[in-house]
C-alpha cells in the first residue's frame, strides 16, 4: 500500500519519537511513581476530618525537598496515609509533633510505625496485563479472520496488528520522554486505548465490507 505525502510524514514523526523514547529508557530508565518507588510510609488515624492541604504543608515542613505523596484512607476522612522517599527518626518525630499540635492527637514516636515498602519492577506492574491482553488480541484477531476471510485476511491481520502496537509504542514514548510518573491507572489507560483502536478498526472493516455488497 502506497502512502501520501502527510501519511509519510506522520510516519517519520512518530517513529522518530518512539526512538527518542527508547533512547530516554535506555539513559534515564522509567520515571515511576513515589508509590512504585522503595519508600517509608506512616498512616495515622488523627480521629477528625484531615485537611490535606494542612498536612502537605506539614509535610512540607519537615521533609523539604523529598518527593511526598499524601492520600485520605477513611471514608470520614479521618485518617492520613503519608509517603516519603524515606523517614528519619528525627523527621518522624517532627512529623508527629506538628500533627499533635495541629489536630491535639496524642500520637507519640514509640507507638507510630514506620513501614518500608519495597520498589515494584516496572515488569511485575505489567506482567499481569500481559495474558488477558494477549488473548484478547488473539480473539479479536480470529473473528476478523472468520468474518473477513474472502477479503485479503493476511493484509488485514497485519495492518490491525500493526496499528495496535504503534499507537501503544507511542503512547510508551510520550510517557518516556514527558517524564511523566508511571503509574498503574496509564496501564489500563493503555489497555483501554488499544481495545478501542480494535472496535474502531473492525467498524470500518464492517463498513468497507457492507458498502462493497
Amino acid at each position: 500500500m502506497k502512502l501520501s505525502g502527510f501519511k509519510k510524514i506522520l510516519l517519520l514523526g512518530i517513529t522518530l519519537l518512539i526512538v527518542a523514547g527508547i533512547v530516554v529508557v535506555a539513559l534515564r530508565g522509567i520515571n515511576v511513581s513515589l508509590i512504585l518507588q522503595k519508600h517509608d510510609a506512616i498512616n495515622l488515624l488523627v480521629g477528625k476530618e484531615v485537611s490535606i492541604t494542612d498536612i502537605e504543608n506539614i509535610c512540607r515542613e519537615v521533609f523539604g525537598d523529598k518527593k511526598v505523596i499524601i492520600r485520605k484512607l477513611e471514608l470520614f476522612n479521618d485518617s492520613v496515609n503519608i509517603v516519603a522517599e524515606s523517614i528519619t527518626d528525627e523527621e518522624k518525630t517532627n512529623l508527629i509533633n506538628k500533627i499533635n499540635e495541629k489536630y491535639q492527637t496524642e500520637f507519640t514516636v514509640e507507638n507510630t510505625e514506620v513501614q518500608t515498602i519495597s520498589n515494584i519492577r516496572v515488569r511485575d506492574l505489567i506482567r499481569p496485563y500481559i495474558r488477558p491482553f494477549v488473548i484478547s488480541l488473539l480473539v479479536i484477531l480470529t473473528y476478523i479472520l472468520i468474518r473477513f476471510r474472502k477479503k485479503n485476511i493476511l493484509k488485514i491481520l497485519l495492518k490491525t496488528f500493526f496499528v495496535v502496537v504503534l499507537t501503544e509504542a507511542l503512547l510508551a514514548s510520550i510517557i518516556a520522554i514527558t517524564r511523566i510518573p508511571l503509574v498503574p491507572i496509564m496501564i489500563n489507560l493503555m489497555a483501554i486505548i488499544a481495545v478501542i483502536e480494535l472496535v474502531i478498526i473492525i467498524g470500518n472493516l464492517e463498513k468497507s465490507s457492507n458498502v462493497n455488497q
